[in-house]
């Protein structure tokens, strides 16, 4: 074991531990506000558990999986319903995956198809390991939809930018970090359409002033940009004008003594701009006297009490003018 392969191997890891870190915190916190299984959806940790099989041995990369797994099981334990045995079998077939990947390199330097075919080893021998334990407790019928479900696909992408982390590495080209950000653009993706599906047949409801705090704190301070909308008013006819404008990452919440206020993950400021007068639309339609105030981040502050303070004193603002236009008098 040379200290190349330890330090290829600390790489790796660390890798592996902020994908499962950056999963936990960032889009976590988007599943609980949704309602959403976090487990759902691919941890994508192959990007680097495939290139430890190929460029590292056996032992080292196995030992990459094993540590990795302290830090993935709170994702994948996310809602407290993971069955740990469960867990420690899939990780089980990882390291099985990658004993079968490293017999089909025959070479320190593989060919593109000695990847491939590696590749392919990978993949069925931990796929047909899950089949098998799903089919030896009698459930035939959930093994066919595991072969079936869209894990295949995301394995398949997965192992497919594990692969050009293997050539990059081989051709000496420092980029192996740009896996991650990859990695993470996939994940936002797959998590926004999975949130717009599910909240298109069940629009998320209005969550008390707490509630909502607790969580829209934790995606603001997780999220690149972020943004809310206030409306002063608890109209219900407000509430289904929002709700019917929900783009997969919103959240409504009550607020003061009657107010309603829009949670936007990954929302620019010009974006919850734009929804902010579809929705002044909207309620002018539905004749609901209320005004509305959006407020973003980073352009108005970096924590959501920031945003919180914005939002108020456009409110303040707005109402004053407005009952300034209503007392208005022309002379006769």
């Amino acid at each position: 074991m040379t200290l190349s392969n330890i330090w290829l191997a600390l790489l790796l890891l660390s890798l592996c531990v902020s994908s499962s870190i950056y999963l936990l915190r960032s889009e976590g916190a988007r599943h609980a506000l949704n309602r959403l299984r976090l487990v759902s959806l691919s941890d994508m940790l192959a990007t680097w558990t495939f290139p430890a099989a190929i460029l590292l041995p056996v032992p080292l990369a196995a030992s990459i999986v094993v540590i990795a797994s302290f830090f993935q099981w709170p994702v994948r334990n996310f809602d407290g319903k993971a069955t740990l045995y469960r867990y420690v079998y899939s990780q089980s077939a990882v390291v099985i995956s990658i004993w079968a990947a490293h017999a089909i390199i025959a070479r320190p330097d593989p060919y593109l198809l000695d990847l491939i075919l590696a590749a392919l080893a990978y993949m069925f021998v931990g796929a047909a390991m899950v089949a098998l334990a799903i089919a030896s407790a009698g459930s035939f019928r959930d093994m066919i939809t595991f072969i079936k479900s869209s894990n295949q696909k995301n394995e398949l992408i997965t192992v497919g930018i594990g692969t050009a982390v293997v050539l990059l590495w081989n051709a000496h080209v420092p980029l192996i970090w740009l896996s991650l950000p990859t990695v993470i653009a996939i994940q936002r993706l797959a998590l926004r359409a999975e949130s717009s599906r599910k909240l298109e047949a069940a629009p998320a409801p209005i969550m008390t002033e707490k509630v909502w705090g607790t969580i829209a704190r934790e995606v603001v301070r997780a999220c690149t940009t972020a943004s809310i909308i206030r409306v002063d008013t608890d109209d219900p006819a407000a509430a289904r004008s929002i709700a019917e404008m929900q783009a997969g990452c919103d959240a409504i919440g009550a607020v003061g003594d009657s107010g309603l206020v829009v949670l936007l993950a990954d929302c620019p400021g010009p974006n919850a701009e734009s929804l902010a007068l579809r929705l002044r639309s909207a309620l002018t339609g539905a004749k609901v006297s209320a005004h509305v105030a959006v407020a973003a981040k980073p352009r108005d502050g970096q924590l959501l009490e920031d945003l919180l303070a914005v939002t108020e004193a456009e409110l303040i603002t707005r109402d004053a003018a407005s009952r300034s236009a209503r007392s208005f008098r022309p002379e006769a």
